[in-house]
């Protein structure tokens, strides 16, 4: 009890004595959707940025410090009890679904990984110099763990490992309900978790498939905003493979539903739009939205490009994008065939999205055992040849929403066939008769080189805690410690 008390003492005096010795960002989800208008629209203002300038760190306040102990001891009551901590994403959670997915699987890279005499972080940074040489250098004709081997046996490309499902009943558990008024200036309602599942925006069908839809029963007078759903992960991810299997997505005039991730202090970590649907429209807009310095290199895709500057600052924030000339890639034929697969590659290659008609969806995607490099050619890329993609995107979170009119949607429902005014269409409930979603599932899958940490290695200083915060950190976790001894 006496050497705890001590211990105790000691890092309160540490941290009163150095109370700025830690630095750390802010990790607040943003509630920014800050998104494209038309070109003919560039007079409008950009919205300005969230948190602080590019590389300001904010220094830990005591409040912080707190938390941070009040977030220790949360985890260490979840563990006592036996619960899963969501913000850790749905894993392979209680009733052990990925184990059984990822069973044959693992038994696999295990064999591979035996004689490889490298470490999966050795590889990546052998991967890295090669890439930054320019030319092959000799490497072991033993594979290397969680890599495929060709008929030699020599490494190509990693093996993609199920790393997360959001699907059934427990979809709901590892996503938090955004109520904040909506950034793209639209009268959308953002609505809670219990708004949502008892006025029915939110819920599983018998099925047990994830609906999530804008309410079709209200009728609203000119002005008045319409509830709907925005839902984010606690858990971020800075690359991964991402496959989402749809029924269904929401359509409708003034309708903007969106499947995206972006990270914490927007722009600075960046935005994904990997589905982005608007009013009746058939063809799904790939978007990306980043701070300077992030072009898109024309080539390697066959989307059609809209804009190559993925700068929010420029171009009202259009980001760059990419139209999928498929027809069937959004709105009413999308589920006239049974919806379909949207996924995107996100790593040291850069970023790629896919998406396949349910007719045409690859059979190792049916099998949980996804071959990129068998997919044929993206719909669109993001080459790291004019993007540095590991400094321009990190930590983010999965994003599904259904917003109304606004920035977007607003601007271009002259255009969109649609009738009258965007604000007056809001009124009338049945025009939302189509506005939800079906999802089937969503699986984030991961590979060795970014387990190794082949996507955070580049990242600037911003993104490292300095060796004072570090120590701070240790002794925020080491008062939690003493405090379990008393």
């Amino acid at each position: 009890m006496h050497r705890a008390t001590c211990i105790f003492t000691t890092l309160i005096l540490f941290l009163t004595t150095f109370p700025n010795a830690a630095t750390a960002h802010s990790n607040e989800i943003p509630n920014a959707r800050r998104h494209s208008t038309p070109q003919s629209q560039s007079s409008k203002k950009v919205l300005p940025r969230r948190g602080n300038p590019l590389g300001a760190p904010e220094a830990l306040s005591s409040s912080s410090r707190l938390s941070q102990l009040a977030e220790s001891l949360r985890k260490r009551a979840l563990k006592k009890e036996g619960k899963r901590d969501p913000k850790l994403g749905p894993g392979a959670g209680p009733d052990g679904v990925i184990a059984a997915e990822n069973r044959r699987r693992r038994r696999r890279a295990a064999r591979e990984a035996a004689g490889a005499g490298a470490s999966p972080a050795k590889h990546a940074l052998e991967k890295r110099q090669q890439s930054s040489s320019g030319s092959a250098t000799a490497t072991s004709s033993a594979p290397v763990a969680s890599a495929s081997t060709n008929s030699t046996g020599n490494s190509t490309e990693p093996t993609w490992i199920l790393n997360d499902v959001y699907a059934g009943n427990t979809f709901w558990n590892y996503f938090s309900f955004f109520t904040g008024a909506d950034p793209t200036n639209g009268p959308t309602d953002y609505v809670n978790a219990s708004v949502a599942f008892s006025e029915g925006l939110a819920y599983n069908n018998a099925q047990k498939q994830v609906i999530m839809k804008a309410d079709n029963t209200t009728s609203l007078q000119l002005g008045e905003f319409r509830k709907s759903p925005r839902i984010q992960s606690y858990k971020t991810y800075t690359g991964g493979l991402f496959v989402l299997d749809v029924e269904k997505t929401p359509y409708g005039c003034g309708v903007w539903p969106a499947f995206w991730t972006v990270g914490s202090n927007w722009p600075s970590n960046g935005e994904i739009d990997v589905y982005e649907g608007v009013h009746l429209s058939t063809n799904n807009q790939v978007t990306w939205h980043t701070t300077p310095g992030c072009t898109l290199k024309p080539g390697g895709f066959f989307g059609r490009i809209n804009s190559t500057d993925c700068n929010t600052a420029v171009n009202s924030n259009a980001g760059c994008a990419v139209t999928d000339q498929s027809y069937s890639s959004s709105g009413a034929t999308l589920q006239a065939i049974g919806g379909g697969v949207y996924a995107m590659q996100w790593d040291d290659t850069g970023i790629s999205v896919w998406f396949f008609p349910r007719p045409t969806v690859p059979n190792d995607v049916t099998d949980l055992d996804p071959d990129p490099t068998t997919w044929g050619e993206p719909m669109a890329h993001l080459s790291p040849d004019d993007c540095d993609v590991v400094s321009h995107f990190a930590d983010h979170v999965i994003v599904f929403n259904i917003a109304f009119c606004g920035d977007w949607a607003g601007a271009t429902y002259l255009t969109s066939g649609c009738p009258g005014t965007c604000n007056a269409q809001i009124m009338d409930p049945s025009n939302f008769d189509e506005s939800y979603w079906i999802i089937n599932s969503l699986r984030v899958y991961t590979n060795a080189y970014l387990q190794a940490g082949e996507l955070s290695a580049a990242l600037p200083m911003r993104g490292r805690p300095s060796i004072l915060g570090s120590m701070a950190g240790l002794g925020v976790a080491a008062m939690a410690l003493a405090s379990s001894w008393l």
